[in-house]
Order: structure tokens, then sequence, then C-alpha cells
């Protein structure tokens, strides 16, 4: 072959490469091929070899455009042995190579290289495909993008994230209009920081839909420091922090009701001990702060009542409308209506109670006077010697005194809630259901004389009293 230049300092430099060497002609006739490309190619031999044209060639492709346009071409390939005809003897079946095509004046120079072994260049491919199937796949949204935010790679889950059809329509994205001002401050702290792991922000996605994220991201770096890269793992996360606002919601709602419910509301343990009370608690048990109530034993306000009611909770797992008298914290005496509910571990057993305490002190001691006051009365009623009942507007007996029953012949408590009529049918077509009724419908008051129901022979002077729930009749033996 001739070549323009020192023919043996360019042979020397052929032979003794240890770079595999191929010389072509200008229409890419292969003239010349060193030892160490021989070996890379997996060629055992040359002999008997049809001619191998650069241009056209079973080993490495390459184009004729691109190496005269260039001068110089670099590229890696894997050499796939498995396609090269049969008449090519190889040592070996598949290669990664690095080579360079270079344009001189009598052809084309082309070296070629080992990146990897044949085991590492299988290795890393294996390794490569494996990461991409890992990339492809993966739920978390991948990405690799500039400072700048202009993607340059991203999987689909980060496409899908941001409602995108496809990685390709999203690589036409800048990540930077997701939200400005988040990226130029994740851009900020990656600069001194590198490495940012758990950020949580809003993005807006490219159909104007705002998502919450939590994003990992790692700053690739120059020599001088400066980011070159930016590859980030995205989660879209707007469910679950929907979720939380919600609880958050939620919470914030009944802890603002349990603050403000006028019913004492605590849970306590088994012993007695206050663990969590609102302000109506404290207030009812005569402390000044809640602070102050969940150092107390609620057991102290009524040492026979608490065992009494944990031993119904164990049995029976809630208590309603139970009433008690108690002692407050200062010894003040009030009387609570309590419903109690029992909390119980996976075994069963009963390890807190939770009270919702109602103070029906003032109610009760209404109730108590008027209930003395009704007593008192009836103790009044009931001495008297002459006979008294009160009928409602239905003509149902509500009082009857001890005179008034002797006189009809009747036990009280059988006329008691009875009709009047019904139970005392020698009353009706009388003057007394004439004068009961009249004194009832004109809401005035009667006094009359009839002689009595059992004893015909005695004469009763009669007086009915109306009042908008009923009628009270006062009788008295006038018979001389």
């Amino acid at each position: 072959m001739k070549v323009k230049g020192n023919y043996r300092i360019f042979r020397e430099i052929f032979d003794k490469s240890p770079i595999g060497m191929l010389y072509h002609n200008k229409e890419g006739k292969l003239l010349d091929i060193n030892l160490v490309a021989l070996e890379l190619l997996g060629i055992s031999q040359l002999e008997g070899l049809p001619d191998i044209n650069l241009f056209n060639n079973p080993i490495i492709p390459c184009k004729k455009d691109e190496i005269t346009e260039e001068g110089v071409t670099e590229f890696q390939i894997k050499v796939d042995f498995s396609n090269v005809p049969d008449y090519i003897s190889l040592a070996q079946n598949s290669v990664l190579l690095k080579v360079t095509v270079s344009n001189i004046d009598s052809g084309y120079l082309v070296q070629v290289q080992e990146s990897y072994s044949p085991k590492e260049a299988e290795e890393l491919l294996s390794t490569e495909e494996r990461y991409r199937s890992f990339f492809e796949e993966d739920l978390t949204g991948d990405f690799i993008a500039t400072p700048e935010g202009e993607l340059i790679e991203c999987n689909p889950a980060f496409a899908e994230i941001y409602g995108f059809i496809s990685p390709e329509e999203a690589s036409k994205s800048n990540i930077v209009d997701f939200n400005p001002a988040d990226w130029k401050d994740l851009i900020r702290h990656l600069e001194t920081r590198h490495k940012i792991k758990g950020r949580q922000t809003t993005h807006r996605r490219q159909d104007g839909t705002e998502i919450h994220i939590v994003s990992n991201v790692v700053a690739r770096v120059d020599e001088n420091g400066q980011i070159t890269q930016v590859k980030g793992y995205v989660f879209d996360d707007t469910e679950r922090k929907e979720a939380e606002e919600a609880l958050k919601r939620s919470e914030e709602k009944y802890h603002r009701l349990f603050d403000e419910d006028l019913t004492g509301d605590f849970i306590a343990t088994v012993e007695g001990e206050i663990l969590e009370c609102n302000p109506a608690f404290a207030e009812i048990y005569g402390f000044s702060t809640v602070e102050d109530a969940l150092k107390w034993n609620i057991s102290h306000s009524n040492p026979f009542d608490w065992p009494y009611m944990v031993t119904r909770l164990k049995n029976e797992g809630k208590i309603s409308g139970f009433q008690s008298w108690q002692r407050r914290s200062d010894v003040m005496r009030i009387h609570v209506v309590a419903n109690m509910v029992g909390i119980f571990n996976d075994s069963g057993d009963l390890i807190q109670v939770k009270g919702y305490i109602f103070n029906d002190t003032e109610r009760k001691q209404a109730e108590d006077r008027l209930e003395s006051g009704k007593k008192q009365i009836t103790h009044i009623l009931d001495s008297i010697q002459d006979g008294f009942m009160a009928l409602d507007n239905l003509w149902n007996f509500i009082y009857v005194n001890r005179c008034a029953a002797d006189y009809l012949g009747i036990d009280a408590d059988d006329l008691l809630g009875r009709n009047i009529w019904d139970r005392l049918p020698d009353f009706v077509g009388t003057i007394y259901e004439t004068s009961f009724r009249e004194a009832m419908n004109q809401q005035k008051v009667l006094h009359f004389k009839a002689p009595g129901i059992h004893k015909r022979s005695n004469c009763f002077d009669f007086s009915v009293y109306p009042s908008s729930e009923g009628i009270s009749i006062y009788w008295r033996d006038i018979t001389k």
C-alpha cells in the first residue's frame, strides 16, 4: 500500500500499537489490519476472507458521509458476532468496542479498543438493561434535568405524575414551570448540600391541577463544584397529604368540640388517674385549669361509687345515666349524671375508662325541694278530715287524699291515673258529673250540695276549683 509520509514510521506505529488499527482505502476496502484489531474483532485468520469494506461492514458499521464531513468520528458499539456471515471464523460471541474513524490523505484509519473485558462488557450491558427496566417500571417519577430545569430524561411515572401522555412529551417541558419559586430554592440548597431527601412541596401539573409531591434530589457537579445536572425521584403524595389535612381538620374540629363541650369529658385509668380531660370537667370538679385536674384521681370524688362503676364496666362495657352524689376537689358536694364507656385491650381486659359527666346538682336540689314540698303538701292534705281530690283535663285522677278515698270506698293508689267516669260509673248522670263538667268547661268555681254516694243519709257540701290543668274538688260532711 502507499501512504504519504514516512511509511516505515507509520508501519511501526501501526504494527506495535496497543490499539487495534485497520487501514482502508478511499473506496473503503480493507488494506491492512494489526494483530490487536484481529484479536479484538475475534477473527482467527485472514486467509480466505472475502473483501471487507468499511462502508458495508458486518462488524463495524460506518457511514461515509459522516466521516467525510466530520473528519474524525467516534462511537461505541456492541459487536454482535452472531450476525456475522459464516465465512468469517470468530473466536468470541460479542464485544463492546470504542471506535475512532479518521479521514487521512490516502484513505481511512480505524482505531478500535475494547471498552471493557468481554465479561465486564456483558455484565455492564446486563446491568444497564436491568436498571433501564427499573427506570421504566419504577412507580416513582425519575428524572434528570439541567440546573435550568430542562428535562434531559424522565420515566413514564414522571410523565404520568405531571399529566403528560408519554416521557417524550414530558421531556419537552421545563420542570421550573411546575413551581418556579420552589425550583430556585431547590437549586440554592443543592449548591451547598448536593443531596436533599424527603423534600415536600406543591407543584402544578401541565393541566393546572395542583399536586403535593415528596422528592429526593441529587446534584451532579463538575470539578469546580458547579451543578451540571439535577437527578430526582418524585412521589405524588397528594392523596396522603389530602387525607392528612382532612384528619388534621377533623382532629381540630373534634378537639374544639372536646374543649368547648359543656359536658365534663375525661379518660382515666382503671385506678381513676385522669389521663385527659376538657375544661368543663375541670370546672365541674372545682379545678381552675385542666393541668390541675390531670393531677387528680376521680375515685376520690366517691370512693364507693368508682369501684362499683368499674365492676359494671368490666361486665357490661358501658353505663348510661348513672347518678351519684360526689365531692369536688374543694370538698363541695355535687350531684352528677354520668355516661361511662370501657376501653379494653385485645385480651378483653379493661384498661381505661372514658366518661361524660354532667353537673346535675341544681336540678337535683330543685327536684329534692319539689319532692320535699310535695311530701309536705301530701302530709297536710292527708291530715285534714275533709275529702280532696284532683283531676287533670282528661278526667284522670292525679291526687286523692285519705279522707276522699274513704268516702269513695276505694284505695287511693287504685285511683291514680284512672279515668273518673270509668272508675266511678255511679257519678255519671248525677249532679256530680254536671257540676264537674260545668266547672271544667266554663272555668268557674262551683259550689253544690249532694247526698253521699255510699252514705245516702249524709249530706255533703262540694266546692269545685278549675285551672288550666284540670279541677280540684273539696268536700265536707254537713250532716246535722
